[in-house]
């Protein structure tokens, strides 16, 4: 039941990517006429890269698991930048 339940929560992450992410980006890179990441892409590919290495341990595919792993780890290193650098520049501004 448990890999049934991840594959189910991995689809719904993947579409929410293509539905939502990936066209927000579109619109916001045409609307700042600039290329950017919006949020939203990486808060879904940390997701979608999470739920699939889970998954494919549960159903023992190893062989899957390794672009999965490196996923989880480039896209937790976006998700850093996004929550905790504008912060540390912040403070830094501050001079504290």
């Amino acid at each position: 039941m448990a890999p049934h339940l991840v594959g189910v929560v991995t689809m719904i992450l993947a579409g929410a990517m293509a539905l939502i992410a990936l066209p927000r980006q579109i619109v916001k890179n045409h609307r700042d006429n600039r290329v950017g990441i919006d949020w939203w892409i990486i808060v879904l590919s940390f997701g979608v890269y999470a739920s699939r290495a889970l998954y494919g341990f549960l159903i023992g595919s190893y062989f899957i698991m390794v672009p999965d792993i490196l996923g989880t780890i480039f896209s937790s290193v976006l998700l850093y930048q996004l929550l905790v650098k504008p912060r540390i520049r912040f403070i830094e501004r501050l001079g504290c």
